[in-house]
């Protein structure tokens, strides 16, 4: 009865009543229908919702248990809901394809084969220890959203721009405040010399040694080759012993393209601070605890010596 119009419901209601109390009565499950090899019955229809397509991503809570009521996983113990992909049936009683024609709103129980679930939907190469093969689990499961896969994209690619544009403010009022005027290269990196260097040019195929001390805008230090920071930031790790400086091939994609640039520009005995947006760092992903995404990072470097790539044999 779900998403029929009122005409056809009108029309088709005398049928579609009698097909459903057969569908009841053929179930093994009192009060639950039978879809394609899975057994539903629902708590809450909402038909004002929307409707789940095929490929709609669905926010929802769901727990489930073994019929012996063990709960073997639930979303609001978690604090908060999980997404999956609807899906037609791949298999006679794939739980994917019990959410295509629900709606937003719903809530309802589903009864899932057991051996279906683990060894097809979850793909395990065998059943846990502590299930039946023959036994069935119990879904309980609340729709909350329904988004397109292209809504959730769009979505995305909106947030990602606002975090950008906020970050981009943050880096502004950082350089007024502290008086930066150097102009940006084309990638955005900020190049401050502290120190001219003497020595031989870094150049991409080099293996560089750098000494360095990595902070945020508020000035938070997350990492320093130089164990005298380290133990005044509270950074100190003794599993880093001996400290010294960072080696690595420049410009083979080794270190954040931040670095790659920024060290390439400096020769050896040089010192400079490099200003680094999230674009040549690390982006939406961050990095660990402390660089959130769309963090703009500070180094202060030292290029302490270059080496000449092996030749080729």
């Amino acid at each position: 009865m779900k998403n029929l119009s009122l005409l056809t419901t009108f029309v088709f209601g005398i049928g579609v009543l009698m097909s459903s109390c057969s569908s009841q009565q053929k179930s093994p499950y009192p009060g639950y229908a039978e879809k394609n090899g899975l057994y539903i019955k629902y708590y809450q229809d909402n038909d004002t919702g929307r409707v789940i397509e095929a490929g709609d991503i669905v926010t929802l809570h769901m727990s489930y248990q073994t019929e012996s009521d063990s709960v073997l996983m639930d979303t609001r113990q978690a604090g908060q809901p999980t997404q999956l992909k609807a899906d037609t049936a791949s298999y006679t009683g794939d739980i994917l394809n019990a959410f295509v024609g629900m709606n937003a709103g719903d809530s309802a129980s589903i009864i899932v084969s057991a051996d279906s679930f683990y060894l097809k939907t979850a793909r395990m190469r065998e059943l846990p220890d502590f299930v039946d093969s023959a036994s069935v689990l119990y879904f309980d499961v609340s729709i909350i959203d329904v988004q397109s896969m292209e809504e959730i994209q769009a979505a995305q690619q909106q947030m990602q721009a606002e975090q950008m544009q906020a970050e981009m403010a943050t880096l502004q009022s950082y350089l007024e405040e502290n008086g930066i005027e150097e102009t940006p290269t084309e990638s955005g990196l900020i190049f401050i010399s502290k120190k001219e260097g003497t020595g031989k040019k870094a150049e991409a195929g080099m293996t560089v040694k750098v000494n360095y001390a990595g902070q945020l805008l508020d000035g938070t230090y997350f990492d320093t080759s130089i164990k005298e920071i380290a133990e005044e930031q509270g950074l100190y790790d003794e599993r880093r012993e001996p400290y010294g400086p960072l080696e690595f091939p420049l410009g083979q994609g080794r270190v954040i393209p931040g670095w790659d640039e920024g060290i390439g520009m400096m020769k050896v005995g040089g010192e400079a601070r490099l200003i680094i947006p999230s674009s040549i760092a690390y982006g939406p992903s961050g990095a660990g605890g402390i660089i959130k995404p769309y963090n703009t990072l500070i180094f202060d470097v030292e290029l302490v010596d270059v080496t000449e790539a092996a030749a080729a044999e």
